[in-house]
């Protein structure tokens, strides 16, 4: 197993919002917990003024741009630790798989575990588990993204 390269979560919602190309109110990531070169470990808590909620709960669509964005953070991590000082604009190319078990309630806090599998160019293969804070699967995906200048 690949050693955790950050020394410490960041939490902060500025440091998360230099590293992913996402604004608010459209931010579905506000924890980095750890980092290797080919997995990612990243949080959120539901707000309660969420854009994707469904009943006070994330809506299906929130979960999955969630576990993108959590690549996205990945990807911005690394990207500072290589000197960027902007975040590199990426999109969902396609969802492989996609499994929605469960949906977080307002309040809620969700961990997201990433993985590398594959990655030719701009398009990178990942996959994403997502657990509640009862530690509960609650979505699976696989999917590619791509990244853009």
């Amino acid at each position: 197993m690949a050693e955790n390269l950050l020394h410490h979560p960041i939490r902060s919602a500025e440091e998360i919002s230099n590293l992913i190309p996402q604004k608010k109110p459209f931010v579905f990531v506000d924890t980095l917990f750890e980092y290797t070169e080919l997995t990612g470990v990243t949080g959120f808590t539901v707000p309660k003024d969420s854009l994707m909620l469904d009943k006070g709960k994330l809506s299906e669509s929130g979960l999955i741009e969630h576990m993108a964005q959590s690549m996205s953070l990945h990807r911005g991590y690394q990207g500072s630790l290589s000197g960027n000082t902007k975040p590199k604009t990426g999109f969902i190319g396609v969802i492989k798989t996609v499994e929605i078990l469960g949906q977080p309630m307002v309040g809620e806090s969700i961990t997201t575990y990433v993985e590398i599998l594959h990655e030719i160019m701009n398009v990178t293969s990942v996959s994403a588990r997502t657990e509640n804070d009862r530690g509960e699967v609650i979505a699976l995906s696989e999917m590619k993204t791509v990244t853009v200048d």
